[in-house]
């Protein structure tokens, strides 16, 4: 089982645009995916359940070893599961930096979560964009890492810093732990609008990056407004348009990377395989994102 963080120290990148997508692209690839909302705000699980979330989830698993079958929801698209944050997620990552609640060996605690997953093929978790307690124990669990970035002014600045923390919790884990590195799987380009200050920090970013940078950045669209608000991936709501082949596309690098052989020919819910695709306009004209912060 693989095991991935999206995760940025920035808000407003994409990241759990970027989870709820990559996990269903994952899903239309035959993999079974959990998806863990570990964001107190639970923005990538709203994006599939949009009418509300239960009260139970990952925070349960945390602080009272609920059992995981009472928290994972099936969601409408097959083969991707999600693990909301509960309602508890906050105070849950408060308590993890303190003497209390969860306190030491905290950093193995989101490990044993992840050990008792036995039913699927990958993991992938969404973090909150402040660098908690808790996020630092996912950095502990996982064994990688994919990194949306926007192209603004501060982009690199930012990631370098999460760069830094990376290298340090995979050291220290793998010093402590039989873990093995931690690695940073892929960094995913997304909000690309068509200025020329965005094409030039793209530019910079790949050039920083290298072959790390998956080959198909994300544009703006409307359209992951319409999807989020609709509890859909945007990979299902519009299969076809710029944003949804990037996604698409980064699925397959990711598993790829991970030594795994893709069919780039599978069929499509509507009959189609995933690169026919017919021609429309898919100009970038809105933020994406749901007004509910999908983008976040």
């Amino acid at each position: 089982m693989r095991s991935v963080a999206v995760t940025n120290a920035k808000g407003g990148v994409g990241k759990s645009t970027t989870a709820i997508n990559l996990a269903a692209s994952l899903a239309d690839l035959g993999r079974r995916v959990l998806l863990i909302d570990a964001d107190p705000s639970g923005n990538a699980s709203l994006g599939l359940f949009p009418a509300g979330l239960p009260s139970e989830g990952l925070a349960d698993l945390l602080l009272d070893d609920a059992e995981m079958a009472d928290v994972v929801l099936p969601s409408s698209v097959e083969g991707l599961d999600v693990i909301p944050p509960g309602d508890r997620l906050g105070s849950c990552s408060d308590q993890m930096g303190g003497s209390q609640g969860l306190g030491q060996g905290r950093e193995f605690r989101v490990r044993r979560v992840l050990r008792r997953v036995c039913d699927h093929d990958v993991v992938i978790l969404d973090t909150s964009p402040v660098q908690t307690p808790l996020n630092v124990a996912i950095l502990y669990a996982v064994g990688e890492v994919v990194i949306p970035i926007d192209p603004c002014i501060a982009a690199l600045a930012g990631v370098k810093t999460l760069e830094t923390l990376i290298r340090e919790v995979g050291s220290l884990r793998q010093e402590f732990t039989d873990a093995g590195p931690l690695m940073l799987t892929g960094v995913l380009i997304t909000r690309v609008d068509r200025t020329l200050v965005a094409r030039q920090i793209e530019a910079e970013v790949r050039d920083y990056f290298g072959d790390l940078a998956f080959e198909r950045s994300v544009p703006t669209s409307v359209r992951f407004r319409e999807a989020y608000a609709r509890g859909v991936p945007l990979v299902r709501y519009d299969p076809y348009g710029a944003g949804s082949r990037a996604y698409q596309a980064a699925a397959e690098a990711f598993l790829i990377r991970g030594g795994e052989l893709v069919d780039s020919a599978r069929t499509k819910p509507d009959g189609n395989t995933l690169h026919e695709a017919p021609s429309e306009d898919d100009a970038p004209i809105e933020e994406q994102g749901g007004a509910s912060g999908a983008a976040a």
